[in-house]
């Protein structure tokens, strides 16, 4: 069953509380990977590199020293790859291959203790640039596309208790490029866009699981896909994304709570296709393209109130 609300219309209010500042750059220029905190320490994995190819490496970083490793390689070349981590196991979703975006099914987990990567259930359909969060001990897929560069509205659950993949509500809005958090147990599906960034949403959807109802929520301020995101302090901060003629460097934030945003200091560095992730109460921005379609940094930028 599915259930649209209308959102509330909200008075936008800004803020500049929060500072910017530099931390080690990733080893090398990426663009379209993902990245999330697994254990202490912040992983991300895959994306297109300085040769605009597909690339398989995988790192992590270690906020204590302020410094990355490189670990083990995905099993193939991935980008547009979500990661999650769920029960102390990190999870690699789906993505693409290749700059003909061609995309893939498969679903690894990342072992620490044998530094390597193993497969588990595959994705009912191959499915790239969607999101994933984890919310009552299962992970939910949303957005992205397939095969024909097919939008796909159709929300995916992944029990890891059984190994196995179910349909529920599809999301009301088709997007790919778009970014998903969980806050209080809800999902949060956010911007994105119908495959071209001539078109960019600002949409923001809720789904309630134990309901399998989505709703609709205060528009983001700005229409962005190719965003990043992270939550801090139960609330949504949104970074980036891409358009026809350049790239953002917005920093929006959503408080659930309140069904409200704000506007924080920007970017240091606009980018798209990067990631967010948070760790000792600050938000490491991470990699992406400082220019639209094809173009990589190694920069990191921290964020903290």
């Amino acid at each position: 069953m599915r259930f649209i609300a209308l959102a509330s219309l909200l008075l936008l209010q800004s803020s500049t509380a929060g500072s910017w500042s530099t931390s080690a750059p990733i080893p090398e220029r990426l663009q379209e990977h993902h990245g999330v905190l697994f254990g202490d320490r912040i992983y991300i994995a895959g994306g297109i590199d300085s040769t605009n190819q597909t690339t398989k490496v995988a790192y992590r970083y270690d906020p204590r020293r302020n410094s990355w490793e490189r670990i083990a390689d995905i099993p193939e070349p991935r980008h547009h790859m979500p990661l999650v981590v769920l029960n102390d196991t990190l999870y690699a979703i789906g993505g693409f291959d290749g700059l003909r975006f061609t995309p893939k099914a498969d679903v690894w987990i990342y072992r620490t203790d044998r530094n390597a990567w193993e497969a588990r259930a595959s994705l009912p359909v191959p499915r790239g640039a969607t999101a994933a969060g984890v919310v009552n001990g299962k992970i939910v897929v949303v957005g992205g596309y397939g095969g024909q560069r097919a939008l796909m509205d159709t929300t995916l659950l992944y029990d890891p208790r059984t190994n196995a993949w179910t349909n529920r509500a599809p999301i009301p809005t088709k997007r790919d490029h778009l970014e998903a958090q969980v806050v209080n147990g809800v999902l949060y599906a956010i911007g994105g866009r119908p495959i071209s960034p001539a078109n960019n949403y600002d949409d923001v959807e809720a789904y309630d699981l134990a309901a399998d109802r989505w709703t609709t929520k205060a528009s983001m301020p700005s229409k962005r896909g190719g965003l990043a995101s992270a939550v801090l302090d139960g609330k949504i901060h949104t970074f980036g994304g891409e358009r026809t003629d350049g790239v953002f460097d917005n920093h929006e934030v959503y408080d659930p709570s309140t069904n409200a945003w704000t506007v924080e200091s920007p970017m240091p560095t606009a980018r798209h296709g990067l990631s967010a992730v948070t760790a000792n109460g600050k938000i490491y921005v991470i990699g992406g393209g400082p220019k639209q379609g094809l173009a990589q940094t190694n920069v990191v930028e921290v964020w903290q109130r």
